[in-house]
């Protein structure tokens, strides 16, 4: 199905988002693997002559003729960090710097170039750039590849999963749609972050159900278990981890929300907090590129492994 670019929102009746996260139900983790946490697989897509521009057009149509995103908004998840209008105002001298960006959400959202914008105005252009930055396009022939959660109505707890392509005059091919509940936010493990395992350190995004890794065990012993789930998401580009470094030199890099053994978050870590046996050296929020999170269940009853040889708990109930 093929919708012009001219189509209007309101006959399309699609609804919904991006950046699922750590789920059983998620897709599968790719098998590119990165030895660096914030490194990316491949480069962000260009559309056409124009550059961020294009590509700035390209996500607005996508939002004006499916819906809204439904995603995890970095200023709500993991963790609700900062009130959203200050987050607006401080991020408004930065929009405005990618003029080329700016003045397509403008457009988009209906406002007359040069304007001086109310509070609710700049609210709504930082949550348009948010949802911008949220879609990835990824190359596919002489189109762009994108897979959206999108949701109309906000009353419902039920979303739409939209595949297709766009490709760069802005005519979208729908090439399949499911329906989806409330997108499970990332709150999972960098790319690259290395697992435990019988056979050595894995990256966790080479791992697959079956596979072993230990885990901790009863009596708090070291134990083989085996992997019942595994769970990867794309995540925004404004997705953040914490650079977390122990004083006896062990680090890792993990979303704010993932969890220790006894239930405290990363983004709750500071300086001088007991952590695995060690003391926190720094526990630092830092850009990730990464694209995806990732998460396993280890059979057993304490849902333990060792990423970077720090002990985690997972984020995936049994």
């Amino acid at each position: 199905m093929k919708i012009p670019w001219s189509r209007s929102l309101a006959a399309v009746t699609l609804v919904g988002l991006l950046a699922a996260a750590c789920t059983a139900g998620g897709s599968t983790a790719s098998s590119s693997a990165s030895t660096s946490p914030g490194s990316t697989p491949s480069a962000p897509p260009s559309p056409s002559q124009g550059g961020t521009l294009a590509e700035a057009q390209l996500k607005l149509r996508l939002l004006e003729q499916l819906g809204q995103l439904w995603y995890c908004d970095p200023d709500f998840y993991p963790i609700a960090r900062v009130d959203e209008q200050n987050a607006a105002d401080e991020r408004l001298p930065e929009i405005q710097r990618d003029t080329p960006m700016f003045q397509a959400i403008l457009a988009h959202l209906g406002n007359p170039p040069g304007a001086a914008l109310s509070a609710a105005q700049r609210l709504a252009v930082y949550r348009t750039w948010k949802q911008i930055n949220a879609i990835q396009l990824t190359a596919a022939g002489d189109a762009f590849g994108f897979n959206i959660l999108v949701r109309a109505d906000n009353a419902k707890e039920e979303g739409h999963r939209v595949i297709g392509t766009i490709d760069a005059p802005g005519v979208i091919h729908i090439e399949r749609e499911t329906t989806e509940g409330p997108p499970p936010c990332p709150i999972c493990l960098a790319r690259g972050a290395l697992i435990a395992t019988p056979d050595g350190q894995v990256p966790v995004e080479d791992l697959r159900v079956g596979d072993q890794v230990w885990t901790l065990g009863v009596g708090d012993r070291r134990t083989l278990a085996v992997i019942e789930k595994v769970g990867s998401a794309p995540v925004p580009t404004t997705h953040e981890v914490v650079h977390l470094v122990l004083v006896d030199g062990r680090e890792a890099w993990v979303s704010p929300g993932h969890p220790l053994p006894d239930g405290r978050t990363l983004g709750q870590l500071r300086a001088g907090d007991p952590v695995d046996g060690s003391l926190v050296a720094a526990a630092d929020l830092v850009p990730y590129e990464g694209r995806a999170t990732f998460d396993l269940l280890p059979s057993g009853s304490t849902g333990t492994y060792w990423a970077n040889r720090i002990l985690l708990r997972s984020t995936l109930s049994p």
